[in-house]
């Protein structure tokens, strides 16, 4: 009887644990889609959304921003501006309050962009983590 209880409740955890890893992975898609979306389009106003205010990235030029503010700044000024943008997500781990979507990015940049009207194939990584019930 105690086996089976063991067994039980393991499989209940496991069963739950699936069912918010997949809940997570969801909203986590939606904002990589509106992330991307909002990047092709240069709209600051959604990336303020869900981007935190100490947001870091290392840019396709190869150098590191340190505020979510200089980031706005490239794209505003055209820096980041592209005609095509595709984006496929080849992995999303799950880990408690943080995730990590992995894979790979086709753009091609225009105007003031480096390498402008080139296509350029490039690997990204992603980190959300959920802070005040927010990604």
């Amino acid at each position: 009887m105690k086996k089976t209880m063991i067994i039980l409740t393991l499989m209940v955890s496991a069963i739950c644990m699936y069912a918010q890893n997949t809940r997570t992975e969801t909203e986590i898609r939606k904002l990589e889609e509106t992330e991307h979306t909002a990047m092709l389009k240069r709209d600051t106003g959604t990336l303020l959304k869900i981007w935190a205010s100490d947001f870091i990235v290392n840019t396709p030029a190869n150098r590191i921003t340190i505020s979510r503010q200089e980031l706005f700044d490239l794209v505003k000024a055209g820096v980041f501006n592209y005609s095509s943008f595709k984006r496929e997500i080849e992995k999303i781990f799950v880990k408690g309050n943080v995730v990590i979507t992995m894979g790979n990015e086709t753009v091609v940049p225009i105007g003031n962009s480096p390498d402008a009207e080139k296509t350029i194939k490039r690997r990204y990584t992603n980190i959300w983590m959920k802070q005040n019930e927010e990604w």
